[in-house]
Parts: C-alpha cells; structure tokens; sequence
C-alpha cells in the first residue's frame, strides 16, 4: 500500500511539475519583446498562452494575434502551436473590396489574396530558439515556423532572426 501511495504522490507531482511549464517559459528571456534583425519582420511578444506579431514599420500595429499552447519548453528553446489570425490595418479590407472592381485582373487578384488572408485562420508550430550573442546588447533568437499537420524538411520551415537583451551571464561568457 506505501508503494502505491508513494507512486501515486510521485504521478500528482509530476503532473504538477508538468503544468508549472505549460504556464511560464522555464528561461525568462523568452517574455522579452523579439526584436527583428530583419526589417521584412516585425516585434514579436510571446506568452506561453499568446503570440502577438507587430508590423514591420510599427511595433506599436499588431499584425497579427492568436492563441497558443506551449508544447515544448526548455532552457534553449520553445515551441508553440498556435492559431492565429492577421489583423488588417485601418481601411485594408474597404479598399480590397473596391479593387476586386478594378479591369486590371493583377490588381484583382491581389485583392482577392489580400481577403482571403484576413479571413483564414493559420495554425502553425512556433519554435524560437537561442542561438549566440550577436553584439553585446543583443542575444540572438531564430524563429522557425511550419504549419500543422504537414510533412516537412528542414527547406520547408520559414526563418527569421530575433534580438533579446541578453542575460549578465551571457555577456560575461563572450569576454
């Protein structure tokens, strides 16, 4: 009977351990605003519940927002699987919709592409992970997104690089 009470204190410690995880990043650096070393990407904030995808000319217009589930979070990395939408800008969407008039079919086109964008809603596996100390005020994040449920190779991941203010030992390490 000791065993079974001492596996079963184990199984509700576990469990306990595991949702600690699920509900704050095990390295703080990743509740850091991403700063993008890219001026094609934006800022990105991060919750272990949320990201949150700013416009790359304005890190104050949210490009994009969704819900997520942290399913993998360790000291170097972390993976989120997310459901999201992009969220037009003031006047993006009127003005689609005055172009799908237009004679010009390119024009036509991209305002069908640029609808059909704001109306989905993407899921995709979100892994960040810390790669080197870029300059002494920059610790240097990769993004690495895929969408769900597909077969992938390592070509078929979209990439960008992120900044955060680096920890005091991470400085103290590039001396």
């Amino acid at each position: 009977m000791k065993k079974y009470l001492d596996f079963m204190f184990l199984l509700v410690l576990s469990a306990c351990a595991n949702s600690v995880n699920k509900t704050e990043f095990v390295n703080p650096i990743f509740n850091q605003p991403l700063r993008p070393l890219s001026m094609s990407s934006g800022y990105i904030y991060l919750t272990p519940t949320s990201i949150d995808m700013r416009t790359p000319k304005d890190k104050n217009l949210i490009a994009g927002k969704g819900e997520c589930e942290l399913i993998e979070n360790t000291q170097e990395r972390i993976t989120l699987k997310c459901k999201y939408k992009w969220i037009p800008q003031k006047g993006l969407l009127e003005s689609a919709q005055k172009e799908l008039q237009s004679s010009d079919s390119i024009t036509r086109e991209i305002a069908q592409k640029t609808l059909e964008i704001h109306a989905t809603t993407y899921e995709e596996y979100y892994t960040y992970a810390v790669k080197d100390l870029y300059t002494n005020t920059c610790l240097r994040i990769e993004e690495y997104i895929r969408k769900l449920d597909e077969d992938y190779t390592k070509d078929d991941f979209f990439h960008s690089s992120y900044c955060v203010t680096p920890p005091a030992e991470y400085k103290s390490e590039s001396n």
